[in-house]
């Protein structure tokens, strides 16, 4: 019975750990999501290209400036007035393609989106199977209140909670629940990076305000991950 209990606290402590992050985790990448979704919109217009009307105005002006006969007192142009022309009514011309801070921008930004969406994905299938661990499994609030029946359910139960265990271990599943926040870090790196190239692009100013917050995130974020494998009193500890 006392080794039954164990086992009970130690995968009840875990399904419980696990829960909690992931709840976490799911509500980040919810507004996580949301915000790059509206910097995506955005963003993913100008990849288009976009027919300019005005250069198709000016092209149909030279077109008709060059075909221009005179013959006094009249002055003809033979090719026809605008939106009569097949280039007119075929529509005006693409725009430029995007530039390369463009291409970089856009491909960091849905990267990031689909990283915490993959992120929120995950997290769903692992809440599902810790349901799954959980499901037939007597709680504190179902034990019985017969000491003999509960005796015969705990060794019952402690049974079925070990085999689940050993499967949870077998297949790593804890390695796909430390999965959850490194896709999400890995969508705010990338994120950021976009926001830098943005920046860059618009003014140096600006650009350089950021990039030094940034940069602070980013030694901080490091030093806690590194820190604890030289210093085992250091209490910046994490999955990761």
């Amino acid at each position: 019975a006392e080794l039954a209990g164990t086992v009970k606290t130690y995968t009840d402590e875990m399904i419980e750990r696990w829960n909690s992050e992931i709840d976490t985790y799911l509500v980040y990448a919810g507004l996580f999501s949301a915000i790059v979704t509206a910097f995506n919109v955005q963003s993913y217009l100008v990849l288009q290209q976009q027919p300019d009307p005005i250069l198709a105005a000016i092209q149909q002006i030279s077109l008709q400036l060059s075909s221009l006969a005179i013959h006094p007192p009249y002055i003809n142009s033979t090719q026809p007035a605008f939106g009569s022309s097949d280039a007119a009514r075929a529509g005006p011309a693409p725009g430029p393609p995007p530039d390369a801070t463009t291409v970089a921008i856009n491909t960091l930004w849905f990267s990031s989106l689909v990283l915490s969406l993959s992120s929120a994905s995950v997290g769903i299938m692992v809440k599902q199977w810790i349901n799954e661990f959980k499901s037939g499994l007597p709680s504190d609030k179902t034990a019985p209140a017969s000491g003999g029946s509960r005796k015969g359910e705990t060794l019952e139960s402690a049974r079925l909670r070990q085999y689940r265990l050993n499967n949870l271990e077998k297949w790593r599943v804890h390695l796909v629940v430390l999965a959850i926040p490194v896709l999400l870090q890995l969508a705010l790196a990338f994120f950021l990076a976009g926001l830098l190239v943005l920046v860059w692009s618009l003014h140096p100013t600006v650009a350089a305000v950021t990039t030094s917050f940034v940069s602070l995130l980013a030694i901080f974020t490091l030093g806690s991950m590194l820190l604890p494998a030289f210093k085992q009193s250091c209490a910046y500890l994490s999955p990761q």
